[in-house]
């Protein structure tokens, strides 16, 4: 069974549909060449996004109503939608589609060798209130997460369900006040190169994690050079 919207890239109109993973296949977007053509099953182009690593829309000043998928091991995926409302849908359904399961299946994965003690240590989480900014349309009050080497923001009913997320290695700077803790990420980062302000009361001990994970991380890989 799959949901379906059109979708317009910069290019040409076409029809895509989201398939769930069933014994016909894995979870995967098929691109027909228009709505006649889905519903013939005409010839199409399928996108497997078994090993996707994250939904988010781009900022609407740099384009507009977009979608970008990005995987594991490929690159990403950028699609266009005919208005606000439908990328929105789009980045909801396939969020909760494709990240939903995924992230409460980490919950169980053994922990790789190498970074085994410090991936044993919970991951710790905050309640903050997201200020606008100009590297993403999302805003307002979410859940950040601290890893032993990632930051994630989850949604304030659903934590599990990630918004995006910022490798600790890709920050430039970091900092903290009575009210507040701030980042900014590097343009490796998904949500590209950017300022983001959280107001929160545990600023300080947000700080104190990121540093310690950050100071971690330096520790073992020499070629990292830190901006503070």
């Amino acid at each position: 069974m799959g949901k379906c919207l059109p979708w317009t890239n910069i290019y040409r109109c076409c029809w895509l549909i989201l398939r769930t993973a069933s014994s016909k296949g894995p979870r995967r977007l098929e691109r027909f060449s228009n709505e006649q053509a889905a519903n013939c099953h005409c010839y199409h182009k399928v996108t497997d996004l078994t090993k996707i690593r994250n939904v988010y829309k781009t900022p609407q000043t740099k384009k507009k109503n977009a979608v970008v998928l990005t995987f594991n091991d490929d690159s990403p995926k950028v699609f266009a939608c005919d208005s606000e409302w439908e990328a929105n849908e789009w980045c909801k359904v396939l969020q909760l589609e494709c990240l939903e399961n995924k992230m409460l299946a980490l919950a169980f994965e053994k922990p790789d060798i190498i970074n085994e003690n410090r991936s044993q240590q919970p991951i710790e989480q905050f309640h903050v209130f997201l200020k606008p900014s100009n590297c993403m349309d999302f805003y307002g009050e979410c859940i950040l997460k601290v890893s032993c080497d990632m930051l994630w923001l989850g949604e304030a009913q659903k934590p599990w369900l990630k918004i995006i997320s910022w490798p600790l290695r890709s920050l430039r700077r970091y900092g903290r006040g009575r009210t507040w803790f701030t980042f900014e990420a590097g343009r490796r980062c998904d949500s590209g190169a950017g300022l983001f302000i959280f107001q929160t009361l545990e600023g300080e001990l947000i700080y104190r994690r990121v540093n310690a994970e950050v100071i971690a991380t330096m520790e073992t890989t020499e070629c990292l050079s830190w901006a503070f």
